[in-house]
């Protein structure tokens, strides 16, 4: 089970280290963008990255301008099971957990 540290890369970051980041992550390859203090900015995943390079973007630019900026997640203080069966079911793997804040 990997740590889930692995999946979270900061917002200051180019997208040469996320696909670094990608690639070693392998078929978990999700990685959220995050600040300093660790609140989720968006997802990046491969097609992402695909699509910004399609639209002219290159690998010293930003995570920002690559990333979903709302990303599926689930709020730790209020989900359901029928929820987390219906991401699951629609091929959501990994997600974030929030807190309020």
């Amino acid at each position: 089970m990997r740590n889930y540290t692995e999946h979270l890369i900061l917002e200051k970051s180019k997208i040469k280290d996320a696909l670094i980041q990608l690639n070693n992550l392998a078929k978990d390859a999700i990685i959220f963008v995050v600040n300093a203090d660790q609140r989720l900015l968006g997802s990046l995943t491969d097609g992402d990255v695909r699509r910004g390079l399609l639209k002219g973007l290159g690998i010293d630019d930003s995570v920002l301008k690559f990333i979903q900026i709302e990303p599926k997640s689930i709020k730790k203080s209020d989900y359901s099971i029928a929820e987390l069966v219906e991401l699951r079911n629609g091929n959501y793997r990994i997600l974030p957990v929030l807190d309020d804040d």
